[in-house]
């Protein structure tokens, strides 16, 4: 466990000591040559790291034994308190967890490679995952054939190398991996910086370079001068990318335009971030945090409709107040409600879209179905919840998970929106002026500083 007494300063000084990296360095070269030695015993931390992961999970398959589980039973939930214990979400956690078994237990040369610096952990798990698929005898094979053979490659080059190499020895297990991984095709979207996202889709390689070809096409007859950018403040020309991309959206949604889009959407304003009062950052519910300039554009769209909903937020820290259900299932006003709150996973470090809503206190234990006892969560952190020894528990300040060994996460609740400023006065100074509710698909979220639900 981390010294907390022990500043970041500290820590670096007494690291730099060890590594003999005190003095300030005299020349470029001397500084190339500590850059060198620096990437090298990263490589060995990550070695030693997993030899650690290794370790553990097979001192918890032995104590879980001595308990009696069942062996199909033994270190379930065990990657997703990896994940906690190294600040990373359960799905890392689970793909370090089954790293660190394969480099230490199948991969020995890789593993000698990665602890003597001669690769670094992406390309250690650049060989895991394209051997993930082979019998322990083959993966043994190609770890063989790939001995000393490491140098100057980079991941793609390194993952070509040995994907031919596990193709050679099982052709036919090659074909039964593409075959089921063409039935995992899929479309997925993720928040990426300045209000955008990325839409991706996992197709197979004929019809992903079949529809990007096809999107060039289109993009070559539609490059006219007078095709201006209509979110381009100068109105200059489109450029070849952003017809691709405006096309995708027209084709996909069957919209004239790509920026005529009517589809709902959660954005959560201030009322003066709406009104042009103040700049505070408004937020898509899923995504972040988006200019408040920005999001009233988004508004002014003639396309969509809109419709306001009033959310009532405590003065002070501007956290949303309780809303409950009699029913099991939780509703979907308070669904909408976690949502806001939560924004992606409340576990500690996941930031995977919420696919669940979980009662903290389990609903069969006498768990209520309230907004306090409700939780946004991923698949993978709402199954590990439920093994052996975990233990999720809310207080007015968030959510603290505990784990079987019986350390301790928490994640804060935090303002609806950041940037509002902190109220201290007394919520009857509040006003609660009412707000039409007849301007559909984009839900314009409102914070009050009221401390009740109407």
């Amino acid at each position: 466990m981390k010294d907390s007494a022990v500043t970041g300063r500290e820590a670096t000084t007494q690291l730099r000591a060890a590594l003999g990296l005190l003095d300030t360095i005299d020349s470029s070269t001397q500084g190339i040559d500590r850059l060198q030695l620096i990437a090298a015993q990263k490589a060995t931390l990550d070695a030693i790291e997993a030899q650690e992961i290794a370790d553990l999970a097979a001192i918890r398959a032995e104590e879980e034994a001595a308990q009696g589980v069942p062996k199909s039973e033994r270190c379930k939930g065990l990657g997703s308190e990896i994940g906690l214990a190294i600040g990373e979400s359960t799905f890392r956690g689970n793909r370090l967890l089954n790293a660190s078994h394969a480099l230490v237990y199948e991969m020995p040369n890789t593993m000698d490679a990665l602890a003597a610096g001669e690769i670094n952990l992406e390309r250690a798990n650049v060989v895991v995952t394209e051997t993930n698929w082979l019998s322990t005898q083959h993966r043994a094979e190609v770890d063989e054939l790939m001995a000393g053979k490491f140098v100057g490659l980079g991941p793609k080059k390194l993952g070509g190398k040995v994907r031919a190499h596990a193709q050679t020895l099982d052709p036919v297990g090659a074909v039964k991996r593409h075959d089921k991984a063409v039935t995992e095709r899929r479309v997925s979207v993720r928040p990426a910086a300045d209000g955008m996202s990325y839409l991706t889709a996992l197709l197979p390689t004929q019809q992903a370079i079949a529809a990007y070809a096809a999107l060039q096409r289109r993009a070559t007859t539609q490059g006219t001068p007078q095709a201006d950018d209509s979110e381009d403040p100068e109105q200059q020309p489109r450029t070849r990318d952003q017809i691709m991309a405006d096309s995708l959206v027209e084709l996909t949604t069957g919209q004239t335009t790509a920026d005529g889009v009517a589809i709902e959407v959660q954005l959560v304003m201030s009322d003066g971030a709406l009104f042009g009062v103040d700049e505070t950052p408004a937020k898509l519910v899923g995504h972040g945090p988006i200019p408040a300039h920005l999001a009233r554009r988004m508004l002014e769209n003639p396309e969509g409709e809109k419709f306001l909903r009033r959310l009532f937020t405590r003065p002070k820290d501007h956290q949303l107040v309780s809303l409950e259900s009699r029913a099991r299932s939780f509703p979907k006003g308070i669904q909408r409600m976690l949502a806001l709150r939560d924004n992606t996973c409340r576990t500690p470090f996941c930031d995977a879209p919420i696919q669940e809503y979980d009662h903290v206190t389990p609903y069969y234990e006498g768990g209520p179905t309230n907004w306090a006892n409700g939780s946004g969560l991923c698949a993978g952190c709402n199954q590990a919840k439920e093994n052996r020894g975990w233990l999720h528990a809310v207080t007015d300040e968030g959510l603290t998970v505990t784990t079987p060994t019986g350390h301790t996460y928490t994640t804060p609740n935090g303002p609806i929106l950041e940037g509002l400023p902190s109220n201290t006065g007394s919520p009857d100074d509040e006003t609660d002026d009412e707000l039409t509710t007849d301007i559909g698909p984009i839900n314009i979220a409102m914070p009050r500083q009221l401390v009740s639900m109407t």
